[in-house]
């Protein structure tokens, strides 16, 4: 008699054990004969359904991919549902079935990031930019298009106003996902529990969201309102002219570093002026706007908003400006910093140390803030180490955290540093060292890096990282640089801030700006020497 086959799943993980009779083969069992094959039929289906597509044949197409849909309901078959989901939301829009196309749409978006979480069901465990995931963006962009075309023609207001919703919030899930997918984790709980910039912003702040799309930049703009009413603008120009701009115009501001009397940086800030904020002008000037917040995506994330000019003007001498990534990955609530005894921890390096340079006006840095806050603590060159952070964060709560060091942001988390005397602090370790704990329920107010630099390599991702860091730490603001700036007039920037804040009680946002004309009314008016200081996440 043929002995009897014990077969053993280990439940969650994927390897099968199997006490196999050496007499004959056992067959695999029946469960995973049928997804298999249900796997290997939606595979053909689908196939075949996206060789009609191509061929116009949308009907043929229509009844295979819904066949490969069906085909693809199994537990481990979740990447190729979407695909089809998507591909059927496709063919609807060829066929010019809106409704049906956004359906479609919708439901491969519900599966690959879950409503309630917001996390990639399929994301990689590592941080990093998987080829799925970057081939899976397009998939928000093209519903995004969809509900921006079908606000179009919609004449009910009401209807108007929740497709432009819609494909706001549509980027927004991608906004959130790009955090997450960078920092390889749920980066910080209070997203969660935001109430949306849609309920903070007050009458004097507008949110200017933009959607860069291939043959057009649809800007959405929120204004105080009883109606929560977003406004919309359309300019016929693409993410390709957007992004190639945006990179001559950077090369340019960076050039100021060898010629601060250089003007070549105008043009393209004229021209990204002219797409960017001209068309919202007459209404932000009706509105009687200071302050603008932007919620920036892709290449807009690579330079500094502040430098626009509008030919007599650079943007920051009319408006205060910040930046967020996400509308619901900003707290709220505001902090008060404006008073000299507010808590504050100094981390400095001002000696040379691990092949980078001194720091010359760091210490004159650490001088004139230490007159403005009495309460202040102190971790410098030898004492500024990971252990003496660590220490120091677990003995007092502060509502500022301000390190002047080097820094360097990748488009590789595990390539982006903060620099202690002794070694490298990584965002991971920032992180669990000043994010709210049980101890210190309060997040750090404002988190400022000094002299810190993104590093060359995807600067759309060394960006995200920049943006991300007060996500990532649990800071409510982060204050820092786009590039190594220049060390005197960084010094300059950032004392003139903080007096801002405690004597004049500006907001954040406006202190800078106060900083940053002060700059440009000097000799160091190239914005080179003060753009590259941006403020992220919380401006109040």
């Amino acid at each position: 008699m043929p002995k009897i086959q014990l077969i053993l799943f280990v439940i969650g993980c994927h390897t099968l054990t199997a006490c196999v009779s050496q007499s004959a083969p056992t067959p695999p069992p029946l469960a995973m004969t049928r997804n298999q094959n249900g796997l290997e039929e939606s595979k053909a289906l689908g196939y075949l359904g996206e060789q009609y597509e191509k061929a116009e044949r949308y009907e043929d197409a229509l009844t295979k991919t819904r066949q490969a849909i069906f085909k693809a309901q199994e537990p481990h078959a979740l990447a190729w549902l979407i695909r089809w989901q998507w591909q059927l939301g496709r063919i609807f829009k060829a066929q010019g079935k809106m409704n049906q196309a956004i359906a479609a749409y919708q439901q491969a978006q519900q599966n690959l990031v879950p409503e309630k979480t917001f996390r990639w069901k399929m994301k990689c465990q590592v941080p990093g930019k998987p080829s799925l995931y970057k081939k899976l963006r397009p998939l928000f962009f093209q519903l995004a298009d969809m509900f921006l075309q079908r606000a179009t023609i919609e004449n009910e207001p009401t209807k108007k106003q929740e497709d432009l919703r819609q494909a706001r919030n549509t980027i927004e899930q991608l906004k959130r996902a790009d955090v997450e997918q960078y920092f390889g984790d749920c980066v910080t709980a209070f997203h969660n529990k935001s109430k949306g910039l849609d309920d903070i912003i007050d009458a004097h702040t507008a949110v200017i969201y933009p959607i860069l799309l291939n043959d057009r930049l649809e800007l959405l703009v929120r204004f105080l309102d009883e109606f929560a009413t977003i406004q919309r603008f359309q300019v016929p120009v693409g993410i390709v002219q957007i992004r190639d701009e945006v990179a001559q115009f950077r090369e340019q501001l960076e050039a100021g570093y060898d010629d601060r009397e250089s003007t070549q940086f105008k043009a393209h800030a004229q021209q990204l002026y002219a797409w960017l904020i001209k068309p919202l002008h007459p209404l932000l000037t009706q509105h009687a706007i200071n302050t603008l917040v932007f919620v920036p995506e892709g290449p807009l994330l690579t330079f500094p908003i502040a430098a626009l000019h509008d030919g007599e003007q650079f943007l920051i001498e009319n408006f205060a400006v910040a930046i967020t990534p996400g509308l619901s990955l900003t707290d709220p609530k505001s902090g008060t910093l404006t008073a000299s005894h507010t808590p504050v921890l100094f981390g400095a390096i001002t000696k040379a140390t691990q092949d980078y340079s001194e720091l010359p006006y760091a210490q004159y840095e650490i001088e004139a803030l230490g007159r403005l806050y009495q309460n202040a603590t102190l971790l410098q060159d030898e004492r500024f180490t990971q252990a003496e952070l660590t220490k120091a964060l677990n003995n007092q709560d502060y509502s500022v955290v301000h390190l002047i060091s080097h820094a360097e942001f990748s488009d590789h988390l595990e390539q982006s540093f903060i620099l202690t005397f002794d070694g490298k602090l990584t965002l991971e370790q920032l992180k669990s060292l000043i994010q709210p704990t049980k101890r210190r329920q309060t997040p750090i107010e404002l988190l400022t890096l000094s002299a810190c630099n993104t590093a060359e390599g995807d600067n759309e991702w060394a960006a995200l990282g920049l943006s991300g860091i007060a996500l990532k730490a649990g800071a409510r603001s982060t204050l820092a640089t786009l590039w190594k700036a220049h060390d005197k007039t960084t010094y300059l920037l950032i004392t003139r801030f903080y007096r801002a804040l405690i004597t004049e009680k500006l907001s954040k946002a406006r202190a800078l700006q106060a900083a940053q004309i002060q700059i440009i009314d000097s000799i160091y008016h190239h914005p080179f020497y003060w753009a590259p200081l941006i403020l992220i996440g919380n401006w109040m």
